[in-house]
């Protein structure tokens, strides 16, 4: 039997291999990486917004670290309690005082309230000699001798003061080492006097330098000798309400709610307690130097005194060296607070800011204490300042190159 023809069966070709290689498998991210990446992200982020905000904040001038030395108070145990004078209405300007007493900053005369003469007995009680005033009708009659504020008015009170360089803040200005085209330092120290054993190692440090002394401190007279001796300026740290209420100024101290004869009259006494200073910055007075009306009385008598006023700029909201324009007083603000920080790295910090304001404008007002950490800061600070030329100056030599009101 005929066997019927098969086909032969095909064998299947096996399938061409591709060239193309295959492409490695994704590695999913998963959650660890997500969240190190976002990490490293948002660390990057806040160093660079850390170090925008240094920025921001030195040049803001400083004006956190001047709200918060506003509310640090020196040791008021060491200070000096004396009674206020008797309030007092008749203060006349005069420039015929005897000569034992015409060398006396700022000196003020006046009469009795009743019109009669003062004599010796009847001056003892208050800070400085009170010298017979003029009879009216020996007083000119386009003579406007009137104790600032006594005016009534809130314009600038028109007054006879010293004039020329018998004004205290250029008789007691320190002298100014040459200068040149150099950038110049003004260093002022705070708070002197009542730490005498700090004060007296302020006071020999290389100078010139700007001491200003609290006018309730012991031995005041014999301490600033000793600075004005050594070639230091002086000026007087005066105290004024802090916007705090919890922190104390001090004795005698400007208080906003001070009528006007109330603040002539602390006025008077503090400007009384020692000679040889060219002018006033302000001790605290983050309140104080924000009201205008207040400030106003303030220049007055700066004004008839013929002293010059550092604005030390507790607050941002400060109207001092404004309201100081406005009467001509002489004025200038500060730069740089060295030691809000009582922290050695934080000083050295504010140093080298105050090398940088100075190269960029020429000069530098820096305001420290008489801190342990700060006084030695100062010691090896200022001989590398000279030695990278900078000049150490008083504060009036800054006043001198900066104000347009510095004619006094």
């Amino acid at each position: 039997m005929a066997r019927r023809a098969t086909t032969a069966k095909r064998k299947k070709a096996a399938p061409k291999k591709s060239t193309r290689k295959k492409a490695a498998p994704k590695k999913k991210t998963g959650g660890i990486g997500r969240l190190m990446l976002g990490g490293a992200f948002v660390a990057g982020t806040l160093s660079a917004m850390i170090a925008v905000g240094s920025m921001l904040e030195l040049d803001r001038a400083s004006d956190e670290f001047g709200r918060a030395s506003d509310q640090k108070a020196p040791n008021y145990a060491l200070a000096e309690p004396e009674p206020t004078p008797m309030l007092r209405k008749d203060y006349q300007l005069s420039e015929n005082a005897p000569s034992s007493t015409r060398d006396r900053t700022g000196y003020l005369v006046g009469g009795n309230r009743d019109g009669a003469a003062n004599t010796g007995s009847s001056t003892q009680g208050l800070s400085g000699f009170v010298a017979p005033s003029k009879p009216q009708s020996e007083q000119s009659a386009g003579s406007n001798q009137i104790l600032p504020g006594d005016s009534g008015s809130d314009m600038p009170a028109t007054a006879i003061g010293p004039a020329g360089n018998d004004v205290p803040w250029r008789k007691y200005a320190a002298l100014t080492p040459e200068t040149g085209q150099k950038p110049v330092i003004a260093i002022v120290i705070d708070d002197a006097g009542l730490d005498q054993p700090r004060t007296a190692r302020t006071v020999d440090l290389p100078g010139p330098i700007t001491i200003a002394y609290l006018p309730y401190a012991r031995d005041l007279q014999p301490q600033v000798n000793a600075a004005r001796k050594a070639g230091h300026e002086v000026m007087l740290h005066m105290p004024m309400e802090p916007s705090s209420k919890s922190v104390d100024p001090g004795p005698h101290a400007l208080l906003a709610d001070y009528d006007r004869q109330t603040i002539i009259n602390e006025m008077n006494w503090m400007l009384d307690r020692f000679d040889g200073y060219v002018g006033v910055n302000n001790h605290m007075g983050s309140k104080f130097t924000s009201d205008p009306e207040r400030m106003k009385i303030v220049m007055e008598v700066m004004k008839s005194r013929g002293l010059m006023f550092l604005d030390s700029r507790t607050s941002a909201k400060s109207v001092g060296y404004s309201t100081a324009n406005a009467f001509g007083v002489p004025a200038i603000t500060r730069d740089i607070f060295i030691d809000d920080a009582d922290d050695a790295a934080k000083i050295a910090d504010m140093l080298a800011r105050t090398e940088n304001v100075a190269r960029k404008q020429g000069f530098a007002i820096a305001i420290g204490h008489p801190r342990d950490l700060t006084i030695g800061a100062l010691q090896k600070w200022i001989p590398e300042i000279l030695a990278k030329g900078f000049v150490l100056v008083p504060i009036t030599d800054v006043l001198r190159r900066s104000s347009q009101h510095a004619t006094g």
